[in-house]
Order: C-alpha cells, then structure tokens, then sequence
C-alpha cells in the first residue's frame, strides 16, 4: 500500500475525506507517529478529534484500502514493524491499548 500526503490534522481537512475503509497514521509537529488506526476513515478520524484522544496529533495520512480485514490485517503489520524499529508502540496506541 502506498500513503497518501500528509494533511493537517483538523475537522476542516477530515470532513472533506470520503468515508472509506482504510489505516491512517497521526503524527506530531515533527511527523513523528503517535497512533495508528484503521476503519471507517473520516468516521474514525473525527471521532478521534471530538474526543480529543490524541491531542498532540498534527498531521495525518491515509492508506485506503477495500475490507474491515484489510484495515485490521494492515494496522497490526505498521504496529509491529514500529514496535520492532523503536521498542514500543506509538504514543497514544500505548495508552489506548
């Protein structure tokens, strides 16, 4: 799978995003990962913004993809490869557990 751009994360950009299966990734100021996640993409996205489960999110991107088992398959790859370069998961996948 290929990621798209980088976009500001905020509710004028995720609005905008159609609501299709996918993983997308949340990154810092510095584009550093702090969560992955996957589903229905603008749904999951704005519910992560109405929470404000990730407030040190700035910037997000996406990789659409066609089933719910594809998102899940997809996820758990990019969490185990992240855990296997850094020692641990991305911010706010560790505390969301």
């Amino acid at each position: 799978m290929v990621w798209e751009q980088w976009w500001s994360y905020s509710v004028e950009f995720v609005k905008s995003d159609p609501d299709t299966w996918g993983v997308y990734e949340l990154a810092d100021d510095a584009k550093n990962t702090v969560y992955y996640g996957s589903g229905q993409l603008k749904t999951r996205l704005l519910d992560h913004l109405n929470k404000q489960e990730c407030p040190l999110a700035r910037y997000y991107r996406l990789e659409r993809l066609s089933t719910e088992a594809q998102c899940r398959a997809r996820e758990e790859e990019l969490l185990k490869d992240y855990k296997a370069i850094h020692g641990r998961l991305p911010t706010y996948n560790e505390r969301m557990g």
